[in-house]
């Protein structure tokens, strides 16, 4: 039988948990003085141990985290940033004890300012974490994490005005990575990791191989991104797009500000634009394929989505498409 003693500042578990197999002798401090605290680290180590006795593992976050992160041959600095956070709150709790309720105070205590869909995507490194920990291990025990709803947005784009008043506001050395941006619909991590081996510019092509969703795809280059391209005076190998002193650009956030988003700044004044961030290009991509009659099958294709919901609401902005499909009828 297993009993709270106070030794010192802390709280102990000590005493004899008795299986059919044996007796487990067990010694070992709550790490609280708190009586309340320590009957609930008691309670989780009579389950732990009863999981133990029936063939059941519960492995702690720490753990479950080191074998994710070890099966991948890669992590995406973004996902790494996530995980690293998520582990600071969570690293000791065993994954049976992690449920919605203990994600609610990891948002409350360590993003209480972010947005529903940034939420989610910690919570979707969380349960990818978790769910890995059950492939691995049928017997461990997984709680379900809700998502929080995330309102669709009006998608936002430019008129063809603003699009050249602003596409001409760029730092000739900015310009063909916008205009790969504005013209050929890729995220700006895709934009960012081509290289020009993944450029044929006889066949005039692009081929995407490093994507958000792991799913390579190849298009069509944009006229305009071809002239642009092929008008880069440099040595055609290693990053497509790199800064003046020859370092592929960064667009994650550094303490002294991100080169891309600086610029992006600046073209928005001098154009006398707001509200668009560097990302909305690829809105504005989105929309104005489906204003100029694009379907859902070719916005998933060119643009890398997986859901045809993720593209549902760009479609929906040409309602004379829809009148074009139903006259088909005799």
């Amino acid at each position: 039988m297993l009993k709270l003693k106070k030794r010192g500042e802390y709280w102990h578990v000590n005493g004899t948990f008795t299986t059919p197999k044996g007796s487990i002798k067990v010694r070992e401090s709550t790490g609280t003085s708190s009586k309340k605290d320590a009957e609930a680290y008691l309670n989780h180590k009579l389950e732990q141990l009863k999981n133990h006795a029936n063939g059941i593992s519960d492995i702690t976050f720490y753990e479950a985290s080191l074998a994710y992160i070890n099966e991948k041959q890669s992590i995406h600095e973004n996902d790494a940033q996530r995980i690293g956070l998520l582990n600071d709150f969570f690293a000791k709790q065993y994954l049976s004890r992690i449920t919605g309720s203990s994600f609610s105070d990891f948002v409350t205590n360590e993003i209480p300012k972010a947005k529903a869909s940034t939420v989610n995507r910690y919570r979707s490194s969380l349960c990818s974490i978790l769910n890995h920990a059950k492939h691995n291990t049928p017997l461990q025990h997984i709680n379900k994490i809700p998502s929080r709803k995330v309102p669709t947005s009006k998608p936002r784009y430019l008129s063809f005005e603003e699009q050249e008043l602003l596409l001409n506001a760029y730092s000739p050395l900015l310009r063909p990575l916008i205009h790969t941006l504005c013209f050929q619909g890729c995220r700006v991590g895709e934009a960012l990791r081509l290289q020009w081996a993944d450029l044929d510019l006889d066949k005039r092509r692009i081929n995407i191989w490093e994507t958000k969703n792991g799913d390579f795809r190849s298009v069509p280059m944009h006229p305009r991104v071809f002239e642009i391209l092929r008008s880069i005076n440099r040595e055609r190998k290693g990053h497509l797009f790199v800064t003046q002193m020859g370092v592929p650009y960064c667009y994650i956030h550094k303490p002294n500000g991100s080169p891309i988003k600086t610029a992006h700044g600046t073209a928005l004044k001098e154009a006398g634009i707001t509200n668009f961030k560097v990302h909305n290009w690829r809105s504005h991509w989105a929309s104005n394929m489906a204003l100029k009659g694009a379907n859902t099958y070719e916005l998933m294709a060119l643009g890398g989505w997986r859901s045809s919901s993720s593209v549902e609401h760009y479609v929906r902005l040409n309602p004379d498409g829809l009148a074009n499909a139903i006259n088909r009828l005799d």
